[in-house]
C-alpha cells in the first residue's frame, strides 16, 4: 500500500463494522441508487480502502448498455486513477471532460470505456479519516453544478453516519447464534423473529435516510424556490422521518441488551462521543419540543472504563423521560465529571426561564422532593435534599403506556452497573437528575 492507505483506527473501524456484510452493503448501495436517480447519470459506485489498496464495491448501472460495467477495473493500484486522487485530498473531484485532461486522458476508464465527466467525493468518519469514494461517471462531456456536489456530499455523509452507527454497535452486540437444533432439525421460531425483525429495522432505516437526504436537498432550494407551503410541508416530512429514524436507532440499541442481568463488560469508552452520540440519537425527539440539548465535560473526565450497552441506554431513557416532561422550548444541560470520591457523575437538568437550572415541578411533586400543599414561601427552603429513586419506582406497578417506564428503565441499568440514580439539590440552587457510578477510569489514562 502507499500513502493512501486509511490509518490503522479506520481499517479495524472498517473491519468491525463489517464494510461488506448485508447490511452495510445496503446503506452503501442506497446511496449509490439516490445519486444515480438523482442525476440521472449512467453509472455510479462505491470504492473502499483496505489493506490491499482501493476496490469498487457497490455500484449502480442505470442504462440498458450491458456493455458499460466496471468489470476489469475493479480495483486501483494506479494513483492517476480518479478515485485515490479524492482519498488523496480528501476533497471533491470534479471532471468535466477527462478525454481532455492529459492527467487522466489515458486511463482504461476513459479509453476502453468511453468515460468523459467524473464527480467523486471522500467517504469520511466523524473522526477524520477516509474510508473510499462515492463517484458517478457519464459518457459524455458534462459541467456539475454546485449543487450535484452537494447532493453527492450529503448522500455520503448519511451513508458514513449509518456505517458508523453500526460499528458502534457492533462492538457491543453479541452475535446472534442459531438456536440449537431439536431432533427434527428445525430451527427455534423466535431466533427467526429475532433476526426477521432485525433485518426489517435496517431496511427501514435506509429509506428513511433517503428520504431525510432528498427533502433536506429540496429545502435548500438547490433546484428551485419552494413555495411557503411546499416548504412547510417539506419541514414535516423531514422532522417525521427524523424522529421515525430515531426511534429506529433506539430499537436497535436496545436489541443489544440481551444479557440484561450478566456481568458487566467492561472497556475504555470515550464519554464525550459517546453522550454526544445519544444526543444526537434524541435531536429529533428535542427539536419537536423546540428543545435544545446540551453537553459539558473537561478532557481529563472522557476515559472510564464502563459497559457501553447499559450506560447507553441507561443515559438514553433518562434524557428522553426529561425531554417528554420539560417545557416547550427549554435547553437541557448534561454535565459530566469525576467527583471527589472518584465517582463518575452524570447531572442532568433543564433551564426553564425565569426558574434557571432544574429539573421540572412536576418531577419534583411526583417524587415528593417538594410538597404539593406546602405554601410557596415553604417551597423556597435553601437546605440540599437528595431523593433515591430507584425504591420509589420499584414499588410502583408499570404499563406500557407509563410515561415513567423510561426512567424507572434507567433506573434499573444503573441499579446493574452499582451505581445509584437520585434526585439532588435545593430550590435555591435548583434540582437535578444526578447519577453516580463506581470509580472505573480507564488506568490508561
Amino acid at each position: 500500500m502507499t500513502d493512501l492507505a486509511p490509518t490503522p483506527n479506520a481499517l479495524a473501524a472498517l473491519r468491525d463494522g463489517s464494510g461488506l456484510d448485508p447490511n452495510s452493503k445496503r446503506v452503501l448501495q442506497t446511496a449509490v441508487d439516490t445519486v444515480v436517480e438523482t442525476l440521472d447519470l449512467p453509472l455510479a459506485w462505491v470504492s473502499l480502502l483496505d489493506e490491499r489498496g482501493q476496490g469498487i464495491h457497490v455500484q449502480r448501472l442505470n442504462t440498458d448498455d450491458s456493455t458499460l460495467s466496471l468489470a476489469g477495473c475493479d480495483r486501483y493500484d494506479d494513483s492517476s486513477y480518479f478515485c485515490p486522487r479524492v482519498v488523496q485530498t480528501q476533497q471533491p473531484l470534479v471532471i468535466r471532460d477527462a478525454a481532455r485532461t492529459p492527467e487522466y486522458a489515458n486511463q482504461p476508464l476513459v479509453q476502453e470505456l468511453g468515460v468523459r465527466a467524473y464527480l467523486g467525493v471522500p467517504l469520511m468518519n466523524q473522526r477524520g479519516e477516509c474510508f473510499g469514494t462515492l463517484a458517478v461517471i457519464d459518457t459524455a462531456p458534462r459541467s456539475f453544478h454546485p449543487h450535484d456536489i452537494t447532493l453527492m456530499e450529503l448522500a455520503a455523509e448519511s451513508a458514513m453516519l449509518k456505517l458508523e452507527i453500526a460499528a458502534r454497535g457492533s462492538s457491543a452486540t453479541p452475535k446472534i447464534e442459531p438456536a440449537p437444533l431439536p431432533q427434527d432439525q428445525q430451527t427455534s421460531a423466535s431466533a427467526v423473529q429475532t433476526q426477521l425483525l432485525d433485518r426489517f429495522l435496517q431496511d427501514l432505516r435506509n429509506p428513511l435516510t433517503s428520504v431525510m437526504g432528498m427533502t433536506s436537498v429540496l429545502n435548500r432550494e438547490i433546484y428551485g424556490p419552494l413555495r411557503r407551503k411546499q416548504k412547510e410541508y417539506l419541514d414535516i416530512i423531514h422532522n417525521s422521518g427524523q424522529y421515525m429514524l430515531a426511534m429506529v436507532e433506539e430499537i436497535l440499541m436496545l436489541r443489544e441488551l440481551t444479557a440484561f442481568d450478566s456481568e458487566l463488560s467492561l472497556s475504555p469508552v470515550d464519554l464525550d462521543m459517546l453522550c454526544q452520540q445519544v444526543l444526537n440519537i434524541l435531536e429529533p425527539l428535542a427539536s419537536r419540543r423546540e428543545q435544545q440539548l446540551n453537553l459539558s465535560i473537561e478532557d481529563s473526565d472522557r476515559r472510564w472504563s464502563l459497559d457501553k450497552a447499559k450506560f447507553q441506554q441507561l443515559l438514553y431513557h433518562l434524557v428522553a423521560h426529561l425531554i417528554q416532561n420539560s417545557d416547550l422550548g427549554a435547553r437541557l444541560q448534561l454535565r459530566v465529571q469525576r467527583c471527589s470520591s472518584g465517582q463518575l457523575e452524570l447531572s442532568l437538568a433543564s433551564c426553564q426561564s425565569p426558574q434557571g437550572e432544574t429539573l421540572p415541578e412536576s418531577e419534583l411533586e411526583r417524587f415528593g422532593v417538594i410538597s404539593t400543599t406546602a405554601a410557596p414561601s415553604a417551597r423556597g427552603a435553601s437546605s440540599l435534599r437528595e431523593v433515591s429513586l430507584f425504591g420509589k419506582l420499584q414499588a410502583k406497578p408499570m404499563q406500557a403506556d407509563d410515561p415513567e417506564l423510561g426512567l424507572f428503565f434507567a433506573c434499573q441499568l444503573v441499579h446493574v452497573q452499582q451505581g445509584t440514580l437520585t434526585i439532588r439539590g435545593s430550590q435555591t440552587d435548583g434540582y437535578r437528575y444526578v447519577v453516580r457510578l463506581g470509580d472505573r477510569r480507564d488506568p490508561h489514562d
